[in-house]
């Protein structure tokens, strides 16, 4: 069956973590008042320092959004982590160079398109984006199956499922979702949005995803830390 990989989320707003919720972005909150782990702060370097997480993923949601940028700070946060994974709003395939982490192309902002234009592919993680509906930066595919069926063109890092509306729900994953991406995908599959509990990350290894993204069921207590910081389940 083999391990999944477990990346702990960090969502970067205003220059703190924030906790991400359903996507809706204007109504995240400093991470320090919605944990029960008894944060320092809501600073991301002291974040990181208490979780010890061995993977992480970071979203950089001011370039996301197009407002601003934390680059130094992630490059920092690489160096704490074994793996970092980091969706900072790439729009261009020259942002792909010289990055001290793995980029996450995320169908919101990056036209998945422009793959072939970036040498190579194996450390590069796409992010399909999935609000009420695909969102494609290339306005080009029907559905995000036709994506993850691009897709298996490239040798990838991995491929991210992400439901943007189940993110920081706790209400378990889109089974159905995961399951034909894995059937479909010829690169590892990793799952995001409403990770819930240790029975979540059974399952998800069972129909065989690759890895998942995790925050909330860490904040609340429902997935212990020592999983995030082996990194593996």
């Amino acid at each position: 069956m083999g391990k999944l990989a477990i990346y702990f989320v960090t969502d970067l707003l205003n220059g703190l973590v924030v906790r991400g919720v359903s996507g809706k972005r204007h109504e995240y909150r400093p991470i320090k008042s919605e944990s029960s782990l008894g944060l320092p702060s809501s600073n991301p370097i002291e974040v990181v320092e208490f979780i010890k997480p061995k993977n992480l993923y970071v979203a950089d949601l001011d370039k996301i959004m197009g407002f601003g940028s934390h680059s130094d700070l992630i490059d920092k946060l690489a160096t704490s982590v074994d793996d970092l994974i980091a969706d900072c709003g790439f729009k261009d395939s020259s942002e792909i160079k010289d990055l001290q982490f793995s980029p996450v192309l995320g169908t919101e902002t990056f036209n998945i398109r422009q793959l072939e234009r970036i040498e190579r592919t194996e450390s590069v993680v796409v992010s399909i984006d999935i609000l009420d509906s695909i969102l494609d930066a290339s306005s080009s595919f029907e559905d995000w199956l036709e994506m993850v069926e691009f897709l298996n063109s490239f040798k990838l890092k991995g491929v991210i499922i992400l439901t943007l509306k189940k993110v920081g729900t706790s209400s378990s994953l889109d089974w159905e979702l995961l399951e034909k991406a894995i059937d479909v995908s010829a690169n590892p599959v990793f799952g995001g949005g409403g990770v819930k509990s240790l029975d979540d990350l059974d399952k998800a290894k069972e129909i065989g995803c690759k890895a998942l993204l995790v925050a909330t069921a860490v904040h609340n207590r429902k997935i212990p830390l020592e999983v995030i910081q082996e990194g593996y389940f």
